[in-house]
């Protein structure tokens, strides 16, 4: 299987997308209380209902990936940046981080 330049290219955007809408779900309160919005979202418990629904989050953010960019070549790429990315967060990075801070003693900022 040879990979074009595009396909490389589609695959770190994909990456990079994805990312970027992570660290957004990350620093939601700042942007919500910028909006004036705190009232109706929490980032904490966002990231926790993902915590507790790994499955689930990462069937939604596969269904976002290849309902918005198809089954064309490019945007398959563009998905398995995404996808890796997803995986990546849901099943490393957030069970490392409940850890850290289960160690660190800060039992109000676990995720579950």
């Amino acid at each position: 299987m040879n990979l074009t330049p595009s396909q490389k290219g589609s695959f770190l955007a994909g990456i990079g997308l994805w990312v970027l809408i992570w660290a957004s779900i990350w620093k939601a309160d700042d942007i919500a209380r910028a909006m004036h919005v705190q009232r109706w979202f929490n980032s904490g418990r966002c990231i926790r209902w993902i915590g507790r629904h790994k499955s689930t989050s990462l069937l939604g953010t596969e269904l976002v990936n290849y309902g918005t960019h198809g089954l064309d070549p490019l945007g398959v790429s563009f998905s398995l940046g995404g996808t890796l990315v997803n995986v990546l967060f849901i099943y490393l990075f957030l069970p490392c981080l409940e850890k850290l801070l289960r160690q660190r003693g800060m039992t109000t900022a676990t995720l579950q």
